[in-house]
């Protein structure tokens, strides 16, 4: 407990980095740069530098895998199950079971826990990469979960072009697709712990 405080008493008598007039009130969730109350209530915990500063935005290939990593995480069990299934049972459908989407449910969500702590799925994970807003700030899970992925998927339902349409947008500078439009999110490398 006295580490806590003298780590508190550190901070409260360092100066802000951006104002030196002012004592600092936290250090920035990003560098550590002592903030004041004034820079910590403008960026969420971040100094002025770290606010401002775009990070670096996620390779085309890297989100390739990670979606890839994630579509393989959602249907191989279930397609396991299946071919087990039918092996049993040589009579039966093997994907008409309930049993079968089980594991597909799990994967979903374990993937959205995983989403609503850092904001990357298990393939992002993996490749060191994750999905933010716009601005730089950690996007909801929930903007994750139904704008980039459910609604893209429903589109996909009605036009078989929209997926493509979707992809195609990854070439641009910026490396979002249709999706990250939609949802205002853009997908950039994680920093490392």
């Amino acid at each position: 407990m006295s580490d806590f405080r003298e780590v508190l008493e550190s901070i409260s008598e360092s100066p802000c980095s951006a104002h030196p007039g002012f004592s600092a009130a936290l250090a920035c969730t990003r560098c550590g740069t002592y903030t004041c109350a004034f820079c910590a209530s403008s960026g969420a915990g971040l100094c002025r530098r770290c606010l401002h500063a775009a990070p670096e935005l996620a390779t085309r290939r890297a989100r390739l895998a990670a979606s890839l990593v994630d579509g393989a995480a959602l249907l191989l069990p279930s397609l396991f199950l299946g071919v087990l299934r039918c092996l049993a049972l040589p009579g039966a459908p093997a994907m008409k079971a309930p049993v079968v989407y089980v594991p597909a449910l799990l994967a979903l969500l374990v993937q959205a826990s995983l989403i609503r702590g850092t904001g990357a799925s298990l393939g992002k994970r993996l490749l060191g990469i994750r999905v933010v807003r716009s601005d730089g700030r950690p996007a909801g899970v929930w903007r994750i979960a139904l704008l980039r992925n459910a609604l893209p998927m429903a589109l996909c339902g009605y036009c078989v072009w929209f997926g493509l349409v979707d992809a195609l947008f990854i070439v641009g500078e910026d490396r979002r697709c249709l999706h990250d439009w939609v949802a205002g999110t853009r997908v950039v490398k994680a920093p490392r712990a």
